[in-house]
């Protein structure tokens, strides 16, 4: 999702100084500039990859003061960056200082379409650059992961839980902010407030404004003092962390359609979801934001990993290097190769990066695949053809791709509410709101997608409906079984039975107000505000690849997803438009607030005119993962749940692409916690 970005209306009538002045500098200390002074370093660990779990793995080897770690990272460190710090919006997907750009093959279900992923290449990887949604998938989901797994490594839900907690630093929300509505606690206290005298309400009122930008608040405060409700005992909740390098907060601004879209989905049957983070995320809730809100920035794996541990003399950051290969020594043991170095490559020039303990690839998703069969790891028959020698022979390295695939509707709204539009529309309240961030690093400046909602297929499909998908989804499976990998057939048993099970989410509906580009309408007109509802498939029948082809590090790698090559994708895709436009968008109140259907247009009425619509406004929410899975070697695995390669001694992989099965999350905080598991994995073995 590509949320058209304001900032550059701001930019360039105000200039950024004043951000300048919004939150403290960082520093780029530790970070080498001189790959010569890289390369002669002695390291223990080298870590390819700077970013969302890479620099959560290597920051906690450094807090082993015994142990040198060295990352070797493609972008830059970009500290105090406008583009990269204030949360609304992004300017940077597209634009090569801070995004790989990547896109697909042609897929063929699509017309030809190529599909755009952006990639960080920054120092923070893709959480730079992500639109810093915080959430957390549904507990069954990871007991598929671990179901996968033989329950060997503890990658259920509680396994992952305590790193969850870890990683964060969670603000409850305001209770203003609970969601746009009150909830059941607000309720209560108001009920409390009216057996109060004025004398003391008054008061309540002025200690609510003074404690407004804590997280405290009057309300949780009476609750403890009426009946001793712990409610104010949020920060020791079960399910959250207080003390972790990455904050997660909740809006703070929220559009005039917040309010109205919350009542017409749970008139729906879409009800408030107010712990979504406890394993159960079915529902519609207010979701967390990698924001620190004292500072009023993003949140991002630079800031949070990095920068506290940039002074440490054994934790080296090389930025602007791209990992070239992984070299091996010459004689195996036990059977299994070692890696002794990294090769990489710095304006052109070769260089090579000792570890004398672990290689640990965090390159994401598309770099970790390439990686490993630039460096032998992968299946003869692709690597062999472009000269690259077999060392590990590993079939299932760049399989399993999965994606979160969605599709955009777009509406205009009626003149008269507050939308991110308003930015663009009136340069009055543009500089009002660019003078509130300054000052109080809050505002809408501050504010991002926020309003999510997943949801199982009875939600919005009738039984036989589901059953008519459901009796053609096996039947393809059935006709296919002997084309699948084992893995795809043990994920596709799962997701079989996920369909029955209403505590796993099938689709997303992404709220956002304001203008995104959907599939025909790629700019907005001057004056008119919009929201856009987007429809995201979670559990893809489809799988996809990605693989290299050229033995030269610097070309990119073929990413073919195979968006909708299984006809269950499609249909689900096909109602999920069609609940939105025909259901959702014509529900009061939120019909109340449209003016006109505007992509696909009002005369867009059949299932025809919506395929035909999806073919051209499918795109990625940006989540791939799965191409190094955590899955037994036998069913098409590339690592242990030790997260090792099989086949090798000391290659380990930590980022998205381990991840077996997709969830019904984006994929951040879950990837954080896969950086903050690994490393005690390997601090357990060292």
């Amino acid at each position: 999702m590509a949320v058209l970005s304001f900032r550059s209306v701001l930019w360039s009538c105000l200039g950024v100084s004043f951000l300048e002045l919004a939150h403290a500098h960082l520093e780029a200390r530790g970070i080498v500039t001189s790959p010569e002074t890289f390369a002669a370093t002695s390291f223990d660990f080298v870590v390819v990859g700077g970013g969302t779990a890479g620099l959560t793995v290597a920051a906690r080897l450094a807090e082993e003061e015994g142990w040198t770690v060295g990352v070797i990272e493609a972008g830059q460190y970009r500290p105090n960056d406008a583009l990269i710090d204030v949360p609304s919006g992004s300017d940077l997907i597209g634009n090569a200082n801070y995004d790989w750009l990547y896109t697909t093959v042609p897929q063929t279900n699509l017309n030809g379409k190529a599909v755009r992923h952006p990639r960080g290449k920054v120092l923070g990887g893709s959480s730079a650059i992500n639109f810093e949604i915080f959430n957390r998938p549904a507990k069954g989901e990871l007991s598929g992961w671990s179901a996968l797994n033989l329950g060997l490594g503890s990658w259920s839900w509680s396994g992952l839980l305590p790193y969850y907690k870890k990683s964060e630093t969670y603000k409850p929300p305001r209770p203003e902010d609970v969601f746009p509505l009150a909830s059941t606690t607000r309720r209560r206290a108001f009920q409390r407030r009216q057996n109060t005298t004025d004398v003391a309400d008054a008061f309540y009122t002025a200690a609510e404004s003074a404690l407004g930008p804590t997280s405290l608040n009057v309300d949780d405060l009476l609750a403890a003092a009426d009946d001793g409700s712990d409610t104010a005992s949020k920060r020791d909740d079960p399910y959250h962390g207080f003390s972790g390098p990455v904050h997660a907060s909740h809006n703070e601004w929220y559009s005039d359609l917040a309010h109205p879209y919350i009542l017409s989905m749970n008139s729906l049957g879409i009800a408030t979801n107010f712990n979504p983070d406890s394993g159960d995320n079915v529902g519609i809730y207010n979701c967390p934001a990698a924001v620190d809100r004292e500072a009023g920035v993003r949140s991002y794996a630079a800031r949070a990993y990095y920068a506290p541990n940039a002074a440490k003399t054994n934790f080296l950051v090389l930025t602007g290097a791209q990992a070239t290969k992984i070299n091996w020594k010459s004689t195996d043991v036990n059977g299994l190769a070692v890696a002794e170095s990294v090769s990489f490559v710095v304006d052109g020039a070769s260089y090579t990066a000792q570890a004398s303990k672990e290689i640990i690839l965090s390159g994401g998703v598309f770099n970790t695949p390439q990686l490993l069969e630039l460096s032998g790891v992968g299946n003869p028959s692709i690597i062999n053809p472009l000269g690259i020698t077999t060392k590990i022979n590993l079939p299932g390295v760049g399989e399993n791709l999965q994606d979160h695939a969605y599709i955009s509707l777009g509406f205009t709204i009626k003149p008269g509410y507050h939308t991110w539009d308003e930015l663009r529309n009136n340069a009055t309240f543009a500089a009002q709101a660019a003078a509130q961030y300054a000052a109080t690093k809050d505002g809408i400046l501050a504010s991002n997608v926020g309003v999510l909602s997943f949801f199982p297929l009875q939600t919005f499909l009738s039984a036989s409906k589901i059953r008519s998908i459901v009796k053609t989804l096996v039947s393809d499976l059935v006709s296919s079984t002997s084309s699948m990998s084992l893995l795809h057939i043990a994920q596709s048993v799962l997701q079989l039975a996920w369909l029955s099970n209403q505590s796993i989410p099938q689709v997303e509906i992404v709220m956002v107000p304001g203008f995104n580009p959907t599939g025909t309408v790629t700019a907005p007109s001057a004056g008119t505000n919009y929201l856009v509802l987007t429809a995201a498939l979670q559990h893809s029948f489809s799988r996809g690849t990605v693989h290299i082809t050229s033995n030269d590090a610097l070309v990119k790698p073929a990413i073919d997803p195979k968006y909708l090559s299984n006809a269950f994708d499609k249909t689900v895709l096909l109602e999920a438009v069609k609940y939105i436009r025909n259901t959702l968008a014509t529900s009061a109140p939120l019909s109340n607030f449209i003016d006109t259907f505007n992509d696909p247009p009002a005369s867009s009425t059949t299932d025809a005119d919506y395929e035909s619509y999806m073919k051209v406004a499918l795109e990625s929410l940006k989540h791939p993962v799965g191409t190094a899975a955590l899955a037994p070697k036998e069913l098409g695995g590339v690592v242990s749940p030790q997260l090792l390669v099989y086949g090798s001694k000391n290659v380990r992989v930590v980022d998205a692409s381990v991840f077996p099965q997709h969830i019904s999350a984006h994929a951040q905080s879950t990837t954080y916690a896969i950086g903050e598991k690994a490393a005690d994995i390997i601090k357990s073995l060292w």
